[in-house]
């Protein structure tokens, strides 16, 4: 069994007597081609305006700007992309080159999800208004964007051909959903589900981004198909979520990562305590890979330091 494969098998849920980390087994990419946030600020295919914003070295929708001002106009106003006019072959040879895919799993994110979209287009106060104001309106708004998703992912199938999509799509905050479980299972579930099988389809192992307090709908979620879920936050009782599933869905993050990595002033030994935290936590039975999703990057040295000093330690506990 190659390196490679090995981390496959955790994504099949197996305990391998390895903790892989997303830093040193995998490589972790972003297509630029499709233009769902251009990351250093500017317009996206939707005609939605960007601004990069350093704090959190990433862009947000320029405040101020909407492309749907009025949801039940949202044909008029919103232009969804041709993604037959783009030479997807050449973009994918472009993108993936520095790929090595005989060493390391391929993980491609396709950002802004369903919901996420709905809100880059017309607000995040108007987005969850139209739940209640607009449904059926919001609902063929929700239709169309997960009609584009899926073409996407079968050009991402076809052409990227990554070993692992993580779809995101956040439905929470820190601490609750954004929305109740049945507003979430009226307009989202199934529209999920639709990119779930669509992910299936390729051949490629799906996982479920979520940030925030993803709990509330973690069951249906596993229902769903998703093989893999990150980045867990720890709001989320993390290990009683895992002893429940760690045979069906591979367990992707579970760290501090506001309080310690992306803390001002972390000091090294906070870091550590928190890697081997997880690490204790997280990595008993398999089904766990290291990924601490974070703002800031310049705690990987260390942390992976300290992940390699556990990382073959657990394969029997």
């Amino acid at each position: 069994m190659t390196h490679k494969e090995l981390v496959l098998e955790v994504y099949k849920h197996k305990n391998v007597g390895y903790v892989p980390c997303i830093f040193t087994d995998m490589d972790i990419f972003k297509s630029a081609a499709i233009n769902e946030r251009p990351e250093q600020g500017g317009k996206d295919w939707f005609g939605v305006d960007w601004t990069f914003v350093p704090e959190v070295m990433s862009p947000m929708v320029t405040p101020g700007t909407k492309v749907i001002t009025d949801v039940t106009k949202w044909k008029e106003q919103v232009k969804f992309p041709d993604l037959t006019q783009y030479d997807w072959e050449k973009f994918a040879a472009e993108e993936t080159a520095s790929w090595d895919r005989e060493n390391k799993v391929s993980y491609m994110m396709l950002i802004n999800g369903i919901f996420e979209r709905t809100h880059a287009l017309m607000g995040f106060e108007d987005a969850l208004c139209a739940m209640y104001e607009e449904p059926e309106a919001y609902q063929e708004l929700i239709d169309a964007i997960t009609d584009y998703k899926v073409e996407v992912i079968k050009i991402i199938g076809k052409y990227y051909k990554p070993d692992v999509l993580a779809c995101h799509d956040d439905f929470a905050s820190e601490d609750r959903l954004f929305m109740s479980i049945d507003m979430w299972e009226e307009f989202f579930k199934e529209p999920t589900q639709r990119l779930i099988d669509a992910v299936h389809e390729q051949g490629i192992i799906y996982e479920q981004h979520c940030c925030g307090y993803v709990y509330p709908i973690f069951d249906q979620l596993v229902e769903m198909g998703i093989d893999a879920i990150e980045p867990l936050q720890v709001k989320n009782p993390l290990r009683e979520m895992k002893d429940k599933y760690q045979d069906r869905v591979t367990f992707v993050g579970g760290y501090d990562v506001q309080n310690v990595y992306d803390r001002v002033g972390v000091t090294e030994e906070e870091m550590r305590a928190e890697t081997k935290r997880v690490m204790d936590l997280m990595a008993p039975g398999g089904s766990f890979i290291s990924f601490p999703l974070t703002i800031t990057f310049d705690f990987v040295p260390v942390f992976i330091d300290e992940h390699m000093k556990y990382a073959f330690d657990y394969g029997d506990k």
